[in-house]
């Protein structure tokens, strides 16, 4: 999105030493909805995973734990498209 530019790019980059990419839309001027690709799939997994009620909250104490909750829902999503 763009409204993710300047200060918090910054702080990121200072804090955790992660860089952020904005993606803008290349051509302003079309009027119609095109998602961008990458994008598009990123936000579509993220909405899959909400799906799952132990990765709404925090119920992990390890982050560890939290982390393996993400790769479990994953797996069981792989394996309901099978």
């Amino acid at each position: 999105d763009g409204g993710y530019r300047g200060e918090i790019v910054d702080l990121v980059k200072k804090g955790f030493g992660y860089i952020i990419q904005v993606v803008l839309r290349p051509d302003k001027q079309k009027k119609n909805f095109q998602p961008i690709h990458k994008r598009w799939i990123i936000q579509r997994t993220f909405a899959w995973f909400d799906n799952d009620r132990r990765l709404c909250r925090i119920y992990e104490l390890l982050i560890e734990n939290a982390e393996e909750m993400v790769k479990v829902a994953a797996i069981k999503h792989l394996l309901n498209k099978i």
